[in-house]
């Protein structure tokens, strides 16, 4: 009996290596060229070899790999490098563990960074939490700007008023689940879903995904979505981006599999 736990145990870790393999390449495709952070990924190559060979050594299972991110002209947050570190049997029982480092970010974040563990539970989350403190990050360094402007006396007459009446970012962002990069015939796909409740929530989804360097420099940026409201009624749409007929068939595909309540994006390189 010890002998067959021991060798589901050995199955469930390099099952989970494999996923923390898949989503680390993602990010690594995702987040290239993005003047907003970094990403650096450690303990991929152990990781990989144990998946290719198909088995762990007793050390194996305590493998961790970890993601470094770090937040490009970020002085004024002072701002240190986020780890988030990935233990053996993360996404399937252990989520990641986030050390936010700076005082700003244990702030802003961490409530929201704990929502995220707490809602994706058996799913993989990096994304979600890297964009979390992305979005954090670049509304401290706007308001940065703004308080060295109002102690410089570069602000025009009435511009402290102005800005009061200016809604803030939400804090919350829509959740985004993605897929691995897909290469097909030198082009590159990689999908993109989130589960909405209205149109607004559409846009908010492709603000966030825009705001990622490559993703807004896609080729296409194909969307879907279909959303049911409290009496019954359907709204649905598309957007083919200039990619022939691709979002039309992408929302038969959803309506096909009776998709609701969510929203699809495949970028194209």
């Amino acid at each position: 009996l010890s002998e067959r736990r021991g060798a589901k145990m050995e199955l469930d870790c390099l099952d989970c290596l494999e996923r923390q393999l898949l989503e680390a390449e993602s990010l690594e495709a995702i987040f290239e060229g993005d003047e907003r952070l970094a990403i650096e990924i450690t303990g991929l190559a152990e990781a990989r070899n144990s998946v290719e060979k198909g088995s762990l050594k007793e050390e194996g299972r305590r493998m961790y790999v970890v993601v470094m991110v770090t937040f490009s002209d970020a002085e004024a947050l002072q701002l240190s490098s986020v780890r988030l570190t990935l233990p053996a049997m993360y996404p399937m029982l252990e989520g990641p563990d986030v050390e936010l480092g700076s005082r700003f970010l244990q702030s802003a974040c961490k409530t929201g960074v704990n929502e995220i563990l707490s809602s994706e539970q058996g799913n993989e989350c990096l994304f979600q939490i890297i964009q979390l403190l992305a979005e954090a990050v670049e509304e401290g360094k706007l308001r940065a700007e703004r308080a060295a402007g109002d102690v410089s006396g570069e602000g025009t007459p009435g511009s402290e008023a102005e800005e009061e009446e200016v809604p803030e970012r939400p804090q919350k962002v829509v959740q985004i689940i993605h897929s691995e990069p897909y290469t097909e015939r030198k082009s590159t796909f990689q999908a993109f879903c989130a589960r909405i409740n209205s149109v607004d929530e559409v846009d908010q989804v492709m603000e966030q995904l825009l705001s990622i360097k490559k993703v807004a420099a896609a080729t296409h940026n194909m969307v879907a979505y279909r959303i049911e409201n409290s009496s019954g009624h359907t709204t649905q749409d598309y957007d083919d981006d200039g990619e022939t007929a691709a979002g039309s068939r992408m929302l038969h595909m959803m309506i096909a599999a009776r998709a609701m309540n969510c929203m699809v994006v495949v970028s194209r390189w």
